[in-house]
C-alpha cells in the first residue's frame, strides 16, 4: 500500500499557548474580511469618484478583491504600508497590531492578562478626498470605528478607542488617520 504521508506528522495536540499573540494572524484576517464585506466601506475604497456612496454595492467577488494579494483593486493590507509606489488615485487601509504588554493596575502588574493595540492606517489620495457626503477619509474612519468599537470578537471584553491622530504620507499626497484601538486578552 502506497499512502501519502504529510511532511510533518499532524497531531491532535492543543497549542501550548492560547494568548492573543497566537491569534494575531487570525485577527488580522477577520478584520480585513469584516472591512471588505461592509457595503459602505467597500464602496469608499473601490470607487474613486465623489459619488462613491451612491454607487452600486460591490459584488462579493469585488469585495474579496479588496483584500486579495496580487489583485489590482486591493485596498486593505495586513501591514502599515501598501507595497510599492502608488501611482493612481486611491484610498487604502493598512493595519498593525502592537504594544502588547501586561497592564498595570494601581501599581500592580497583572501577569494573567495583556493589553495591546489594533492600528488602522487610513490613507486617501488628496485628489479624491472630497465626496458628496464630506471627506472620504472621515467616512472611512467612521465605518471602521462603527465596525470595531465595542466588538467582542478580539480578545476578552470589548475593543475600545485608544487614540486618533491625523496621518499624512508621501509629501502630503495621501492624508487620513491613524486609529488605535485597545484590546485585552489572556497572556
Amino acid at each position: 500500500m502506497n499512502e501519502r504521508v504529510p511532511a510533518k506528522e499532524i497531531t491532535n495536540e492543543a497549542p501550548k499557548h492560547v494568548s492573543s499573540v497566537m491569534k494575531i494572524s487570525e485577527w488580522k484576517q477577520q478584520m480585513m474580511e469584516t472591512m471588505a464585506m461592509d457595503d459602505d466601506l467597500a464602496k469608499l475604497l473601490y470607487y474613486d469618484s465623489s459619488d462613491a456612496l451612491s454607487r452600486p454595492d460591490l459584488t462579493e467577488e469585488q469585495k474579496y478583491e479588496l483584500v486579495t494579494e496580487g489583485e489590482e483593486n486591493r485596498r486593505i493590507y495586513p501591514t502599515r504600508y501598501k507595497p510599492g509606489v502608488v501611482m493612481d488615485q486611491q484610498s487604502f487601509i493598512g493595519m498593525a497590531i502592537s504594544n502588547f504588554s501586561f497592564p498595570e493596575i494601581h501599581y500592580h502588574v497583572d501577569s494573567d492578562f495583556v493589553m495591546g493595540y489594533l492600528y488602522f492606517f487610513i490613507l486617501v489620495d488628496n485628489k479624491i478626498m472630497d465626496i458628496d457626503e464630506g471627506q472620504r477619509q472621515d467616512q472611512i474612519l467612521a465605518r471602521i470605528y462603527d465596525l470595531f468599537s465595542d466588538s467582542r470578537r478580539y480578545g476578552i471584553g470589548t475593543v475600545k478607542i485608544g487614540q486618533l491622530s491625523e496621518l499624512w504620507e508621501q509629501n502630503n499626497k495621501f492624508g487620513g488617520y491613524q486609529l488605535m484601538m485597545r484590546v485585552y486578552d489572556f497572556k
